[in-house]
């Protein structure tokens, strides 16, 4: 999450709590499953 990070570095610890809620809130939107598997795609080298 690249908003979390950015407000890491620049102390910006309400915008970085606002993030987290944000993330838990979407997370338990969709039954506690983890965000983001549906865009990522497994890589690996081709069987044959």
């Amino acid at each position: 999450m690249r908003v979390l990070k950015l407000a890491m570095e620049n102390g910006r610890w309400d915008l970085a709590a606002h993030t987290i809620v944000l993330a838990a809130a979407k997370q338990l939107e969709k039954g506690g499953k983890s965000i983001g598997n549906e865009r990522k795609t497994k890589k690996g080298r081709a069987k044959g």
